[in-house]
């Protein structure tokens, strides 16, 4: 049944997980890009907090309709929306464009966002309920398996065609993932205690329930909290790694080369992340030792002049910063009740901008004034924060840590 199963049902989910990683080529590249259109990291930031801002406005509308609709449409409009939007993005050079641009961007992706995992874990737990657990991680392990291959080209395509191309080659990849989810299985609703509510689509009644479920739910409102704290350690990191990797001499054509590295650790962190949540019965204490390691890490890259040690540790951060998602993502669906699961989802999705929104700015006023190791520090001690809050969520009674 298992092998059936995952040829029939997950393999579109699979395959479109490793088109998309193709996509990524981008990733290492696009702080130097816009640095490269004479943009600085204080309009980077705001650009990043303007969509996050438009994220959170258009999470509201949107919450219920995958829940209420199918999660299948949601999710293929987005991936057409999204290529539309980024294959514009080289004919943009000044601030306002880009900015309005990925405004737009971020109103789509709300179509997005909880769906694409609320759709798939009904799909496995319609069939083999037992695959939940292992899906996540297999899935983040092929994705970054092919994205290994996606950053080796981004450094070719970045050295011989220039940035704009890899924009082009995100566009592509992204209609591309789209289409392959049109042959994917749609889960029928079969909640007969929601039925009257799809058919009346009482969008308010649904977001009402779901907001009085989360509120009563510590577990989740704990959860929401570090998630919010590890979003804003990853984005602000993940702005000023590259020019500090720039700053210290490295040549940013072997940008790509370095990623490669990292997408070779990163198909083995899923994996190790699947055995954590099926063997220990509470996989935060190993998330808690992540985020010791990470504070650790960044003091040390912060007052170290070897340029090989700090892309080492850029390659280990990285290894473990991965470490965390699955983890995240499984005990998410885990502990958010079926019926309601897109809308919990989104409702993280909103929390993840909220934080994005409130330190952008903030981190694009302080590189003002402080330098990029300075900012590694303060990074540092927003994860002793974030390692607290594991601790009190390591201590939780919940199933989903089992």
């Amino acid at each position: 049944m298992t092998k059936k199963f995952w040829l029939h049902f997950l393999r579109p989910f699979y395959t479109q997980s490793i088109i998309s990683s193709l996509s990524k080529l981008i990733v290492p590249f696009y702080v130097i890009y816009f640095l490269d259109i004479w943009l600085d990291l204080w309009q980077i930031a705001l650009i990043w907090s303007f969509r996050s801002i438009v994220s959170v406005v258009s999470e509201i509308p949107t919450w219920t309709i995958a829940d209420l609709y199918w999660k299948k449409i949601s999710v293929i409009l987005w991936f057409i929306l999204s290529w539309i939007t980024v294959v514009c993005v080289p004919f943009f050079h000044s601030f306002v464009g880009i900015c309005v641009l990925f405004c737009i961007n971020a109103l789509t992706e709300t179509l997005f966002s909880g769906s694409d995992q609320a759709w798939v874990s009904d799909v496995i737990e319609k069939n083999d309920s037992i695959l939940i657990d292992s899906y996540f991680s297999w899935s983040r392990s092929i994705s970054n398996c092919w994205c290994i291959l996606a950053w080796i080209l981004a450094s070719l395509v970045a050295k011989y065609f220039g940035y704009d191309w890899l924009w082009f080659s995100y566009g592509i990849w992204t209609i591309l993932a789209g289409c392959i989810l049109c042959f994917a299985e749609q889960w029928k609703k079969g909640y007969e205690e929601e039925r009257e509510i799809w058919l009346k689509k009482d969008f308010w009644l649904h977001i009402k329930s779901t907001c009085k479920y989360i509120a009563k739910n510590r577990t989740i409102c704990l959860l929401f909290l570090w998630i919010a704290l590890f979003y804003i350690i990853d984005e602000l990191t993940g702005l000023i790694w590259t020019p500090y990797l720039q700053e210290s001499w490295i040549d940013i054509d072997n940008l790509g080369f370095i990623y490669w590295i990292i997408g070779v650790c990163w198909i083995i962190v899923p994996l190790v992340a699947e055995k954590v949540l099926k063997k220990q019965k509470n996989s935060m204490l190993y998330i808690l030792w992540a985020c010791v390691w990470i504070a650790l890490l960044l003091v040390i890259s912060s007052i170290s002049t070897s340029i090989t040690l700090i892309i080492w540790i850029f390659v280990v951060y990285n290894f473990i910063d991965d470490f965390i998602l699955p983890i995240d993502e499984t005990i998410t669906n885990k502990i958010a009740e079926k019926s309601k699961r897109s809308t919990i989802l989104s409702v993280k999705s909103m929390v993840e901008n909220l934080a994005c929104i409130i330190w952008w700015p903030l981190a694009g006023i302080l590189l003002w004034y402080i330098s990029y190791a300075q900012w590694l520090l303060v990074a540092a001690g927003l994860m002793t924060m974030m390692g607290m809050v594991y601790f009190r969520l390591s201590g939780e009674k919940c199933e989903a840590w089992k």
